[in-house]
């Protein structure tokens, strides 16, 4: 019977221990989430952390970086925000709720837009002992407001998704509709955002994929009943790590990076009112070498700014690291209806492995270089173009361009520094520039 009553008394106390245990993990958890936390836009620090029995209390700072820190400046925005975390302890897991601290300068405008003692975004986290993390995040809605002239309306975004301890996660988000009149009388409506992704980032790459739809947005200048519109936008791209196989007994090769990007756009109406429909653009990247894509990567912050020696022997390094090892680019399809006519066009290029030090004789590319080029415009768009027409006119003058009743037409094959036209001419590589120009 002692036993049994100790045995209950123990599971008890560490019952009432838990809440604590879980809060001492949960003040770990956030503090080697912020000190692991990289991100190339911004930084997040701990400002404070006040650990209770159930519940505590933290405080994160956001400082945003490089380019989006002078975007935010020129609009007169802050580029420091804080952000109030309310973390609860259970048995098995750690939640929060978050939301942003508003300071004096912007509580006249959040409460003009959100209204009395309503957050402007709010973020929900709920974290295992494992540190799998669900979250929430939203941006409240608008009603239809107007601040300093601007009229503003917003229907509510939420993003939610699934992160693990390792960084890699899923999410998805959705914006039904904004609208927004400037005081220069220019209008903008969005209607339908859907997005999402699964992957991770790592460095300045995210590793995975993503996508993005949108029913239709539109640009308008009320003082001249010009607009500019894009309806049924879809966006997707992919990168994807390749560990190449190896034969037995030998060094296991570098990883490889394939990356693919694509657009689609269902109708395109611009200022003066012309119609384009059906546009699509597909490129995609592979085989790049991504050590040396990854340095070149979290250089770029430094290419800003004029190089030193070393940095300059590091980027020149990197890039021939990168040829080096053979890479393929391709546009498979880029094409569109234009009120003339179908456009269409393809490229594939490919530089073979074993170019050494491309950075000082980047002539040497030639030699490994091949393809093929595909392009078909409507007469009557290059008509339309005097400019465009000229060139056309000599292009087809040197049988390098057919023409057809309708289109005019460009396929060339390309190897090494040769440029095989359809009808099995060949030209020097660098004359086709030429031509070009």
């Amino acid at each position: 019977m002692l036993g049994k009553i100790g045995a209950v008394g123990g599971a008890v106390a560490v019952a009432l221990c838990w809440p604590f245990a879980t809060g001492q993990i949960g003040e770990r958890i956030y503090l080697d989430t912020l000190g692991q936390y990289e991100n190339p836009y911004l930084a997040v620090s701990n400002d404070t952390y006040t650990r209770g029995y159930l519940t505590s209390e933290a405080v994160s700072k956001i400082e945003l970086k490089d380019e989006l820190k002078f975007l935010f400046e020129d609009e007169g925005l802050p580029t420091v925000w804080f952000i109030k975390h309310h973390v609860s302890h259970g048995f098995m897991n750690v939640s929060s709720s978050s939301e942003l601290l508003v300071d004096d300068e912007l509580k006249p405008m959040v409460k003009t837009l959100w209204g009395e003692g309503i957050a402007p975004m709010t973020f929900t986290t709920n974290t295992a002992m494992t540190r799998k993390t669900d979250f929430t995040f939203q941006i409240n809605p608008i009603e239809e407001k107007e601040i300093n002239g601007t009229h503003v309306a917003l229907s509510s975004f939420v993003m939610q998704g699934t992160v693990n301890a390792k960084g890699a996660g899923e999410f998805q988000y959705q914006l039904p509709s904004a609208n927004l009149i400037t005081t220069a009388h220019e209008k903008m409506v969005l209607e339908g955002l859907i997005g999402g992704g699964k992957g991770y980032l790592d460095g300045q790459f995210w590793i995975g994929e993503q996508s993005l739809t949108l029913d239709e947005v539109r640009f308008s200048d009320l003082n001249s009943d010009q607009s500019l519109s894009v309806a049924q936008l879809a966006v997707g791209m992919e990168n994807v790590l390749i560990q190449p196989d190896t034969p037995t007994g030998e060094e296991k090769p570098e990883l490889q990076l394939s990356n693919s990007n694509h657009i689609q756009v269902g109708k395109l109406v611009m200022l003066d009112g012309s119609e384009y429909q059906n546009f699509n653009f597909q490129m995609a990247f592979s085989e790049l070498n991504y050590p040396s894509l990854s340095l070149l990567g979290d250089m770029t912050d430094d290419l800003e700014e004029p190089l030193t020696e070393q940095q300059a022997m590091e980027v020149s390094a990197a890039l021939d690291s990168l040829v080096a090892k053979g890479l393929t680019f391709s546009i498979g399809d880029l094409s569109v209806l234009a009120p003339e006519g179908q456009v269409t066009s393809r490229l594939n290029m490919a530089v073979e492995p074993g170019i050494s030090n491309i950075s000082q004789n980047i002539g040497q590319i030639a030699e490994k270089l091949g393809g093929d080029i595909h392009l078909s415009l409507p007469v009557d768009l290059v008509e339309a173009d005097p400019l465009l027409s000229e060139r056309v006119d000599m292009l087809e003058q040197s049988l390098i361009v057919e023409r057809n009743a309708t289109h005019y037409l460009l396929d060339m094959k390309i190897m090494g520094d040769k440029v095989i036209l359809s009808n099995g001419d060949q030209l020097p590589f660098a004359m086709l520039f030429m031509l070009f120009m």
